[in-house]
């Protein structure tokens, strides 16, 4: 079933209709709408509840034609639900995201789909976005008020009754456990059998079982050329906490990986209501540091698991010329270059790390055309005419798959602490 809502653009006065998707988690949280007006260019956010649409001062009353839309708070769209000019008799008519999904995708059961998934996500993980964010000044503090974070902790879970943990490492152990259930929900069935998951899997598995001096030699190599606490207290935990936050700005973007499609750009041409470009550059850009920071760690950590020496770095029998420390001091050009000679570590990365998204972004390069939300990274300063294109429902695509690795690298990290305690 879907309901129409009308609004108007505040600034040209575009009368809009938004056909809304009707399903039960608008019950759990605000369905959040993001529209790019495509007379003015001004950028709307919406949010509909069970108060209806809002601000209200935006609604207004049916017109005779406006620019019409579906949306659906875990669905993209296809072409034919993205501002249609209609009148009232082709509103009337206009289909739901659900149904032109299913057209397209024949084969597949979008029910069984990202239908089933987003019905996990609305009550494993939405409900339980906050933790992070509100856990995360106290996990910060230095030092970690053991007390305050465990009472923190149980109001959180509206636990009346607990015990205090009992040392900083209880409590950053109990916060690293908030991560990984996180990435437990995040993941697909699918994404089990992909060369990513087997790749942070031989991590894990090489973590929990090599000689603990093995282990702890790598641990001394990394932390030589990187303070791991400072990346997980000044950029990881922040990124990943603001984006679980709002992860429901994310859902339809995860149909790609709800079909087992874990490689951008995905070439189709679906859209999303859900999030802008702009607040997607922004995650996409600080995701994109953080992982370049925690390259180093998982350089050493690759190398002493191939090569028993977080130092040497084999990519089919030849030395890669230089140690960890000269891998460190490379440029982000340069760490990007010196991964892909690596299967596993090109396979995981490079689809997530681009390097002209990121320059684009940072020299204010990035077209947003809203018509058919290709975004334009303008990466060359020199040459405008130079650009990548993604479509706004792949950058999301994208930063999903950042904020997996980025959850992985927590995770490695956290195993190699728990080690490094048994010395």
């Amino acid at each position: 079933m879907t309901i129409g809502e009308y609004f108007k653009c505040p600034l040209c006065q575009e009368t809009f209709c938004i056909k809304l998707q009707m399903d039960n988690t608008f019950k759990l949280y605000d369905w959040p709408i993001h529209i790019s007006c495509p007379n003015c260019g001004n950028e709307m956010d919406l949010i509909f509840n069970s108060k209806g649409l809002q601000p209200k001062e935006l609604k207004c009353d049916d017109a005779e034609e406006c620019v019409t839309m579906g949306y659906s708070a875990v669905l993209p769209l296809t072409k034919d639900l993205y501002f249609q000019k209609l009148g009232r008799a082709g509103r009337m008519v206009f289909s739901s995201p659900f149904m032109n999904l299913s057209s397209s995708y024949g084969k597949i059961d979008i029910t069984a789909t990202i239908g089933n998934w987003a019905g996990v996500l609305s009550h494993s993980l939405i409900p339980y976005r906050h933790y992070l964010m509100g856990l995360l000044p106290l996990i910060c503090h230095n030092p970690i008020n053991v007390t305050a974070f465990s009472a923190k902790l149980a109001q959180l879970c509206e636990a009346s009754n607990h015990k205090s943990l009992k040392d900083e490492a209880d409590c950053m152990d109990a916060f690293m456990e908030l991560h990984y259930a996180v990435y437990r929900n995040l993941i697909r069935d699918s994404y089990e059998d992909t060369s990513m998951k087997l790749f942070f899997n031989k991590l894990v598995d090489y973590l929990e079982n090599a000689d603990l001096k093995q282990v702890e030699k790598m641990h001394q190599t990394v932390a030589s050329v990187m303070n791991i606490n400072a990346w997980l207290m000044k950029e990881a935990f922040e990124i990943v906490s603001l984006i679980v936050n709002e992860i429901q700005l994310l859902l339809p973007s995860l149909f790609l990986p709800s079909i087992g499609y874990y490689n951008p750009p995905a070439g189709q041409e679906l859209y999303i209501m859900t999030i802008g470009y702009q607040k997607l550059n922004k995650w996409y850009a600080e995701l994109f540091e953080a992982l370049v920071h925690i390259l180093p760690f998982i350089v050493g950590l690759n190398n002493a698991m191939k090569n028993c020496d977080a130092d040497v770095f084999i990519v089919n029998g030849t030395q890669w010329p230089g140690t960890l420390a000269d891998y460190s001091k490379l440029n982000t050009a340069g760490k990007l270059a010196a991964i892909n000679q690596d299967t596993a570590l090109r396979e995981t990365y490079a689809p997530v790390l681009n390097n002209h998204i990121r320059n684009a972004i940072q020299h204010n390069g990035v077209v947003y055309r809203v018509q058919t939300q290709l975004v334009e990274y303008h990466y060359n300063t020199t040459n405008n005419q130079l650009h990548d294109d993604f479509r706004l429902i792949d950058v999301g695509f994208m930063i999903y798959m950042q904020l997996l690795h980025l959850l992985e690298a927590i995770q490695l990290i956290s195993n190699v602490d728990k080690r490094m305690r048994a010395i």
